[in-house]
């Protein structure tokens, strides 16, 4: 090859990378252009009854998967807190583009006419609903009466049962282990319960005194058409057991939270709670020594827990950048988003058991836990709730602990509540 022919093909050689440098699809050029064209926006972002679920960790790991795909959005997070709460931003007229919030909220946002469907809008940017696991999909549908999607789903409450190993050891006790019913649990629950010094140490707090006992028998204090339905012979059974609980000698009902006994004092042997693996990872580097098992079952409904309280991320009505708000769900929503948030210890809402199995795999905290067992249970359908549900379990925890305390027998307290249901009812309806 002489000079002349080596430097022709080098020039053709250059100009084929050029060409095909410029290659691809329309639609990815598109897509490209249109991001790096977009002007800059910031959209406001709160949350609702999450706790830490909106923490620094979850704000990282989709800043950087938001900044990679989508660099002309910046999310501001705005705290829940006194004058920033929902209801203070409303009428302020600062309603925030997105919200997350637990799904058994979303039927009240549907009456403040925060929501809308927002299915037309995934499916025109190719977002399948069929990575997710397909219950989670159906409770955020149930929040609308005409099976419109409000959101996506981004995080999972799951219950599970905790157990501090120092206080079984002590005890002479057996672990807890998978697959037990509450019977089990009382009676394990005996043998750790005991005074050491002056030290007492309760064997067993069901967490939300009756609230979750009763979820997996899939009863409410009231239905969706606001019917009264805590009065039967299924809550008489939640209470009496919860009552078994609470009157094991030294296990009484006491002011500090359970979760605080466990984490803090740490003379709680078995909470059982929701989604609390990073706050665990926390505690046992003060000292607490714990492991999970799956979550005690009734009989007749083996592996099963209560309300999933799926996360899920909305677009409000009022944002007036609606596609940018649904590239943000999209974001939340991502399988790379959803993978390392599962690797550092949250439950993902995606069907995908890759994704499951990445459980905690990158927590040094959570190496050695038995983190399969949250996954042996399943989660309840989330009923379609009144948007009176929380003011109906407040009157009937308030009647159960006078049942608790002897002031009443269980008939007495079941339909007190029930009357006191009605009245509250009448009260906020009649305001209205």
């Amino acid at each position: 090859m002489n000079r002349f022919q080596a430097r022709t093909i080098a020039l053709l050689t250059a100009a084929t990378v050029v060409v095909l440098s410029g290659c691809g699809s329309k639609e990815d050029n598109a897509a490209e252009t249109k991001v790096n064209q977009s002007s800059p926006v910031t959209l406001r972002i709160t949350g609702q009854a999450v706790g830490s679920l909106l923490d620094e960790e979850f704000q990282q790991v989709v800043g950087e998967r938001l900044k990679a795909k989508y660099p002309h959005i910046k999310l501001e997070y705005v705290p829940e807190a006194k004058g920033t709460t929902l209801n203070e931003l409303m009428a302020s007229g600062s309603t925030p583009d997105l919200i997350v919030t637990y799904t058994g909220a979303l039927a009240s946002y549907r009456d403040l006419e925060l929501v809308f469907d927002m299915e037309p809008l995934f499916k025109a940017r190719n977002m399948s609903l069929s990575r997710f696991d397909a219950n989670y999909i159906t409770d955020v549908r149930n929040a609308s009466d005409k099976n419109e999607l409000y959101g996506l789903p981004i995080n999972v409450n799951y219950h599970a049962l905790y157990y501090n190993k120092d206080i079984f050891d002590k005890a002479g006790a057996p672990y807890p282990t998978d697959g037990m019913y509450w019977d089990d649990v009382l009676k394990l629950a005996k043998k750790v319960t005991r005074t050491d010094g002056s030290v007492q140490y309760r064997g067993l707090d069901p967490g939300n005194t009756i609230i979750w006992m009763s979820q997996p028998l899939g009863v409410g204090a009231l239905d969706a058409n606001d019917k009264v339905t805590i009065n039967n012979d299924m809550w008489k059974r939640v209470f009496e057991l919860a009552k078994a609980i609470y009157t094991i000698p030294g296990n009484e009902l006491i002011a500090q939270s359970p979760k605080d006994q466990f984490m803090k004092s740490k003379t709680l042997g078995m909470l059982l709670d929701l989604n609390i693996l990073n706050q665990l990872v926390a505690a046992d580097k003060e000292g607490l020594r714990w492991d999970v098992a799956q979550y005690p079952s009734y009989p007749e409904k083996p592996n099963t827990y209560g309300n999933a309280s799926v996360y899920t991320v909305i677009a409000t009505k009022a944002t007036k950048h609606q596609q940018d708000a649904v590239s943000v769900i999209e974001t939340m929503s991502s399988d790379e988003v959803q993978m390392e948030l599962s690797k550092r210890g949250r439950l993902s809402p995606l069907a995908s058991d890759a994704i499951k199995q990445a459980l905690g795999s990158t927590n040094p905290g959570l190496k050695d836990k038995h983190l399969p067992s949250i996954f042996k249970s399943k989660p309840v359908p989330y009923p379609v709730a009144s948007q009176y549900r929380s003011q109906g379990e407040s009157i009937a925890i308030t009647k159960f602990k006078e049942y608790l305390q002897g002031t009443i027998d269980v008939n007495q307290a079941l339909s007190q509540a029930e009357e006191g249901i009605k009245q509250k009812l009448a009260e906020v309806k009649g305001a209205k």
